[in-house]
């Protein structure tokens, strides 16, 4: 049994990850810390487990094997290099850090310390992926040449019973996010062309701030990679009814994912036009990956180079936007306009 501490409600998806820990066979939840101590106490008495008000101290409990980390995206640096070095095991919401060269401390000390990291990265996991990665590894779309992925929601528009949105207040907040749409939202679409498209060798961004945000509610970003492929990148606050949307083009085919409907149509098929194959199953989550890994050392899906170069692409997305040039990634994987 993996014992494990929540540490922090401050993401949307807080419950949702000590819902599921809390059903896991293997997860046992033993404790709670927060950075906001009355949020943290409130929580731990509603899951019914221990409130540690201290970091330090919940780091050192002898019941704590694991850490589920939701705080400010600001502080994750800290946070997980503390737990790495405290020897637990650690799971954490997107992104990992603000820059590449805080993703590469945090392996440092997941490394030196022998623990597990997993970065929640849910649609690595889903069927339309699933096919999408197998079907260019077979050559069905041949080589491929152009991306688009696009996913938004309404969180930043208001509504009669959410006049300011629904997202909470604080996900507009570029001290504790690092950003808005793109570095939130927008993980989804970058974490999944950067599997199809390779090496990414330059980023161009727009951020704009609709809604009048000291963060962007809705950004485009063009990516190149060293294939000669590009991909096009939407990630926004201000669509409520907006479909997540992944085209893939090459030059055998073409893959289109709405929602969870995928259709494919290639030459490198007998059936002409579109059609509608059968998706695989569902992966593993990331947390089922997570645990497998602190059990049996079973490699996960979701790999370091998914999270840092996750972040290499916002980074790369921030300096273009308020540069308004291109950036280009140079071998060392840093951002240089």
């Amino acid at each position: 049994m993996i014992r494990v501490a929540l540490l922090s409600r401050w993401h949307v998806h807080a419950d949702d990850y000590a819902r599921e820990a809390s059903e896991h066979p293997s997860i046992q939840l033993t404790t709670v810390w927060d950075e906001d101590p009355a949020r943290g106490k409130r929580w731990a008495d509603e899951l019914n487990v221990d409130f540690e008000n201290s970091l330090e101290f919940i780091l050192a409990r002898d019941d704590v094997d694991a850490v589920i980390v939701d705080t400010p995206t600001s502080m994750h640096k800290e946070v997980i290099i503390a737990a790495a070095k405290a020897k637990k095991h650690i799971f954490s919401e997107k992104v990992l850090a603000l820059t590449e060269k805080d993703c590469e401390d945090i392996f440092s000390a997941v490394e030196e310390h022998n623990v597990s990291l997993m970065l929640s990265l849910p649609r690595l996991n889903d069927p339309t992926y699933l096919y999408a990665e197998n079907a260019v590894q077979d050559g069905l779309l041949g080589d491929v040449t152009s991306i688009r992925c696009r996913l938004e929601h309404g969180g930043a528009l208001a509504t009669k019973s959410h006049p300011n949105g629904w997202l909470p207040t604080h996900f507009f907040n570029k001290e504790q996010c690092g950003g808005g749409a793109l570095i939130d939202l927008g993980a989804h679409p970058i974490y999944l062309t950067n599997r199809f498209g390779g090496q990414a060798v330059s980023v161009y961004a727009e951020m704009n701030a609709f809604t009048n945000r000291a963060v962007d509610d809705h950004s485009t970003v063009i990516v190149r990679y060293a294939s000669g492929a590009t991909a096009t990148i939407e990630a926004g606050f201000i669509a409520s009814k907006s479909p997540f949307i992944l085209e893939l083009h090459g030059t055998k085919g073409s893959i289109l994912v709405e929602e969870r409907t995928l259709r494919i149509q290639s030459t490198e098929l007998e059936e002409e036009g579109w059609i509608t194959p059968d998706l695989p199953e569902q992966a593993a989550s990331a947390m089922d990956q997570w645990v497998e890994e602190i059990l049996t050392g079973t490699k996960p899906r979701i790999t370091k180079e998914d999270m840092r170069v996750l972040t290499r692409i916002n980074e790369a997305a921030i300096a273009s936007s308020k540069t308004a040039k291109r950036v280009s990634l140079n071998s060392e994987a840093h951002a240089s306009v």
